[in-house]
């Protein structure tokens, strides 16, 4: 099915994101100050809200008829309509509040619970990676051709180290690339044609996952829960109680055995 309208606003959407967080991006202070602490310790920056209400306001202007899921939360949403957006309006927070690179801007299109559209805007490379269903992955307006670069383990910089290593050695993997957004994550996969990432048990939620999936997915990866169970985007709950793995050009299997083993369980971990 042709998604091209949703495609085109959902760009321009991506560039409006942009332009809300440039100031941040400048303003160590500015990132900080508006920062706190959710519920499940989590941190949410103003800048998380503000692009949260931008894409809000623009969707339901547009898809009127369309349910809405963001992390922040959304009044729109409603688990008995066909499509759904589903946003992370800063995935890997952390990231952007340190002045790192590795976060992002995501948003998903999901159809009957299947995420059809994905985009994931890097703000460092001022870029935006795309994928629609059946249409391959784009970043801007060229297409990512597969190449076939040696894999890589893609992990979070708040995670153990040592662990990552562990993992790395036992799948044969030489290089380690922290990467906190799992959008940045599927980006660099696609890139590179190659390598391996997951998340602890227990987690992410779907809008962590949902634009990155359909990349993974375009360019040829295999991504599955702990158990090897399909990924599911489900209203309730919203989060991925098996855990995600996602691989290409690694063995799937041998890779979601290493993590499910050496990754701890959400309740013990701080990191995705």
């Amino acid at each position: 099915m042709d998604y091209g309208r949703e495609r085109d606003l959902a760009l321009d959407w991506m560039s409006e994101a942009a332009e809300i967080l440039r100031p941040y991006i400048g303003s160590a202070q500015r990132r900080t100050d508006a920062t706190r602490t959710k519920a499940a310790g989590d941190v949410v920056t103003e800048a998380d809200h503000a692009i949260s209400d931008m894409l809000i306001r623009r969707i339901a202007s547009n898809f009127p008829r369309d349910a809405i899921c963001s992390e922040e939360g959304s009044q729109h949403d409603d688990p008995s309509r066909r499509r759904r957006w589903i946003i992370d309006p800063i995935d890997g927070t952390r990231s952007f509040i340190a002045g790192k690179p590795g976060y992002s801007v995501m948003l998903a299109l999901a159809i009957e619970g299947t995420p059809v559209l994905g985009f994931v805007y890097d703000p460092v490379e001022e870029e935006t990676w795309w994928a629609a269903e059946g249409h391959g992955v784009w970043r801007d307006e060229q297409r990512v051709m597969r190449h076939s670069r040696a894999p890589k383990l893609f992990w979070s910089p708040w995670a153990p180290r040592e662990t990552g290593q562990a993992i790395a050695r036992a799948l044969g993997v030489e290089e380690i690339i922290e990467i906190e957004s799992f959008g940045m994550r599927a980006a660099a996969m696609a890139r590179d044609g190659a390598g391996v990432c997951a998340s602890r048990p227990g987690a992410p939620h779907i809008w962590d996952t949902a634009a990155g999936w359909v990349i993974t997915r375009e360019i040829g990866a295999r991504v599955t829960g702990y158990d090897g169970s399909p990924l599911e985007f489900p209203h309730h709950p919203t989060m991925h109680a098996d855990g995600y793995v996602a691989t290409l050009g690694v063995d799937h299997d041998r890779a979601r055995t290493l993590m499910r083993e050496m990754l701890p369980p959400q309740r013990e971990a701080s990191q995705k």
